[in-house]
């Protein structure tokens, strides 16, 4: 049997308070949306020999520790890099939040055309998305006051929830070549985004109760 190996997911940490919600155009990066589908033609960056070297071939490693199985393993066939950003803007007693989730074509690139692995790359870029609309629901229902520490706080928590859930799925997948659990993923990935149908839209408008203290 031929092992296929890829380059480990990376999610980016973007934080943008304070920013424009309508920055210039960014060709490199692609908005999720239900009807935007990758394709392998998105995947458009350069191999990276430093990533290569830093992540030597190996064979699978297989962790255990306190009864949890984690099996470790290097992906060389395609390099998947998304990122979840996050902004606020304040004016009187409303604040306006922005959640995306995006993929960078320039840091993305591939060395198969199988469609089979192809799913699998879009399902880390699905995954990102049931995060952001996890914390979009998050600022729904609990933000009543313009608080920066406190919001971003939690914004750093959903990603570490969002990476927790990102090693979950290639562990149990076995980065695809489980396809068992891969299509258990896929399904759960699909259930996921359908619970939080609601919070689909990058914006959240929210009315505070307090406003915001003058630096």
């Amino acid at each position: 049997m031929l092992m296929n190996y890829r380059l480990s997911f990376i999610l980016l940490l973007m934080l943008l308070f304070g920013q424009s919600f309508a920055p210039k155009a960014d060709n490199r990066l692609i908005l999720w949306g239900a009807n935007v589908t990758l394709t392998w033609d998105d995947f458009q960056g350069k191999f990276d020999v430093n990533v290569a070297k830093k992540n030597p071939l190996e064979p699978d490693k297989v962790i255990e520790e306190d009864g949890r199985r984690t099996v470790t393993h290097i992906e060389m066939d395609a390099y998947c890099f998304h990122q979840i950003s996050f902004a606020s803007r304040y004016a009187g007693d409303s604040i306006t939040f922005e959640v995306k989730t995006m993929f960078d074509k320039s840091k993305s690139w591939k060395n198969t055309n199988s469609e089979y692995i192809l799913n699998h790359e879009q399902r880390h870029f699905d995954l990102g998305e049931v995060y952001a609309r996890k914390f979009r629901k998050y600022l729904y229902d609990s933000v009543n006051a313009y608080n920066e520490a406190a919001q971003n706080k939690m914004f750093n928590r959903f990603l570490d929830e969002d990476n927790e859930s990102q090693r979950q799925y290639d562990s149990v997948s076995n980065h695809s070549i489980n396809q068992n659990g891969q299509l258990e993923w896929n399904i759960r990935i699909d259930s996921l985004l359908n619970a939080y149908a609601d919070f689909a839209n990058p914006i959240v408008k929210k009315q505070v109760i307090q406003t915001r203290k003058k630096r």
